[in-house]
Order: C-alpha cells, then structure tokens, then sequence
C-alpha cells in the first residue's frame, strides 16, 4: 500500500488497513474526524444547507470544492473519511482537488472494495465483519505498553472504542505488531497525538494522548518497536488510548493482546 492511503484513521482508525477496505479511525469519540475550525465550521454549515443530508442506502456522488478536506466532507454526509477514501482507492486522502468527483458510499456498501460487480458489493455488504480469532489473525501481537487498565473495551460505547492504560509521563509506547505507520499527527478530534499503525491488510492499530511522536507516516514499524512516548494529550492524566481494528470495526484488544 502506498503512502499515507488512511491519512486523515482513520482512522482506525483506526480502518480495514487496505485501500480496498474501510476502518479504523469510532476508534474515537468521533473515529479520525479532523477538528474543523470556526471559520471552516461555518463553511460546513453551508455545505450542510446546499448540498449534504446523511448517506442512505445509495451511493452519491460529490464534487469538490476549494478549501474541501475528506474529513469535512465525511461530517456533512454524516459518514467516515475512511469509508469515503476506501471507496474512492485514495492514495493519501489528505490530496483531493477542486473538481474532483468523489462516490460518498451508500451504509449498505461501507464494506465493499468498489472494485467488481454490483452483485459481488451486495453480497459482501450484508454479511457482517467478524474478526478472526488471535491465532487465526496471523499476527503476533505484544503489549503497546505496561500499566494498569483504567478503561474497557465496549462495543457499544458511543465514545472511543479500545481500552486505556494507565502510566507516566515519557513512559515508552512500543508497535503492538509489525506493520506501517499511516497516520502521525494530532489533528483528530479527542486523540491527542495520535499514531496509527496498519497491519498486514485489514488490521489497524492506534495510539492517542501521547507526548512525543517517534515515528512518520509511511515508515515501517517493528513488533516491541518504541513509536511515542506516554503524554497527556486531550485527556485528564498521563495515559494510552489503544485500539485494535479489522476491516474497519473495533475489536476488543484484549481477545488478542497475550
């Protein structure tokens, strides 16, 4: 996968990890939203007003605009950055034109690879994502860091959807698995500083609140791997924000961390 495919996961994230699957990112309370500012808030509004309303069971196609980010336009349809950049095989969603036609994805098609026949999309939409157990996931996964849990994993949860640890200032965050850094950076609403970690081809991995970022996006990372150090950033102590996701769905991390 090339460079910054889950920029701005993400994603993830949090995405899954692949161009032709969609992720990470409600691996937050807004799953790898970009944080709009006053200015672009009132752009949105009338984006809103013109030419956005939620995305239902059909695709649609959108045309953008000067000054239009991935991010911005997943919140006016109501949808994820991710599913819109899958969709369209975006190689770094952080590059779109003035101009430039983008399929906003109807919720039945989230999970298609846009690739093949319409039957094909159908068939794969209505059958959940289920992710494969540790042993059958083919990666061998570590603790990203030591400490105690302070928040667990709820499926259901309305918020960010992975589990925090507990620790100190500085304290190293280490790759939970080998994989390629896709996102690096602290523009994600409720992330802090976020890095987020593509796993072979549905898995991704984030890391928020940390206090300085080790690692760029498009370096490959090693398993045990130090990639930030534990910081505070957008939450109430010194802590690490964990998530795991397959094909765009958040898993409990505890069913694979050992």
């Amino acid at each position: 996968m090339k460079k910054g495919t889950w920029h701005a996961l993400v994603l993830g994230v949090l995405c899954a990890g692949t161009v032709s699957c969609s992720v990470l990112p409600d691996i937050l309370v807004k799953p790898f939203e970009t944080a709009p500012t006053a200015q672009k808030k009132q752009l949105l509004k009338k984006k809103q007003a013109k030419s956005c309303y939620p995305v239902r069971d059909k695709d649609l196609v959108y045309i953008v605009r000067k000054g239009d980010t991935l991010g911005e336009i997943a919140e006016c349809f109501k949808t994820r950055w991710y599913y819109i950049s899958s969709r369209n095989k975006l190689r770094n969603p952080n590059v779109i034109k003035p101009g430039q036609k983008l399929i906003i994805p109807a919720r039945s098609s989230k999970v298609a690879t846009g690739a093949g026949s319409g039957k094909a999309k159908k068939k794969s939409a209505s059958k959940p994502v289920r992710a494969p157990a540790r042993a059958k996931s083919g990666i061998a996964w570590v603790w990203p860091v030591e400490g105690k849990i302070i928040r667990k994993f709820s499926p259901k949860g309305s918020g960010k959807q992975g589990i925090s640890i507990a620790g100190k200032m500085g304290q190293k965050i280490k790759s939970a698995a080998s994989g390629k850094v896709v996102y690096s950076g602290e523009g994600l609403v409720g992330y802090g500083r976020l890095i987020i970690v593509q796993h072979k081809k549905e898995f991704l991995t984030a890391y928020a609140h940390n206090d300085r970022l080790l690692v760029k996006e498009g370096q490959s990372v090693k398993k045990g791997q130090t990639i930030a150090h534990m910081g505070k950033t957008a939450a109430q102590s010194p802590r690490l924000h964990f998530e795991i996701r397959y094909k765009g769905k958040a898993v409990n991390p505890l069913k694979y961390l050992p």
